[in-house]
């Protein structure tokens, strides 16, 4: 069966992605193409005049320390730090549903959203000039689209948000019986949520996400992971809803 494009970002990136972007009013694709253009999806690139700036919207010192955690700057995720680019934007004046991709940007590039669209950075760089493009068939516009996939489902929304908060939640040194534990109150609770977790590659997908370490690390508990296959007796009880 054919499946959809997803893209090129880790599935709960992704989501933070289109759902901000939803959040926002704006089309997700002309929001990911403001990204391309001000980080290329980096979360933790340095760039602008004198390398000052910060992240995904290329944060000044200031706003980095009104909106960041200075603890993890140089980790951040991309659906870390979409929450402290929403907020700046509002923060701003940038108005959901109300403005397009233009403000957002102006909002970006000249500190709120009724600048003047012609006004140019320290590199020449204006809204006006930016638009082509972030709009559809612009360049910036392709580069987000490859690098986003097809817009979500409901399903695949839920499933990439699942599995990034399962990843962040599960220590990475958590190994063993306390592992077994999380996974076990893990998968319970959401697959009485979420019919897509029920599917043996989401599970493994989902297990793998849990552990950070290397692939080759995980070789040692096989027998963690059988115990979360629909061959176990805990999965099987489970899925008879």
């Amino acid at each position: 069966m054919a499946t959809g494009r997803v893209g090129t970002l880790k599935p709960g990136d992704r989501a933070a992605v289109f759902q901000t972007a939803q959040r926002l009013g704006l089309d997700p694709y002309e929001f990911g193409a403001l990204i391309h253009q001000e980080s290329g999806f980096s979360p933790n690139i340095y760039g602008g005049a004198g390398g000052n700036y910060y992240g995904l919207i290329q944060f000044g010192g200031p706003e980095r320390a009104k909106y960041l955690n200075p603890s993890k700057l140089g980790s951040y995720t991309i659906a870390e730090q979409l929450p402290a680019v929403e907020k700046f934007l509002v923060d701003r004046g940038f108005k959901p549903g109300q403005m397009g991709i233009d403000r957002a940007y102006a909002t970006i590039l000249g500190g709120n959203p009724n600048v003047s669209l012609h006004a140019k950075d320290s590199f020449g760089t204006s809204v006006a000039s930016s638009l082509p493009g972030f709009k559809p068939g612009g360049g910036l516009y392709k580069r987000a689209q490859a690098t986003l996939g097809d817009p979500l489902t409901a399903s695949s929304a839920t499933a990439a948000t699942a599995a990034a908060s399962a990843a962040s939640a599960q220590p990475a040194e958590a190994t063993g019986s306390s592992a077994k534990q999380f996974l076990e109150g893990f998968i319970l609770k959401n697959l009485l949520l979420n019919q897509t977790l029920k599917e043996p590659t989401v599970q493994e997908q989902l297990l793998k996400s849990l552990f950070k370490r290397p692939a080759t690390e995980l070789e040692s508990d096989i027998s963690v992971a059988s115990l979360y296959t629909p061959r176990s007796s805990l999965l099987e009880s489970l899925t008879q809803f």
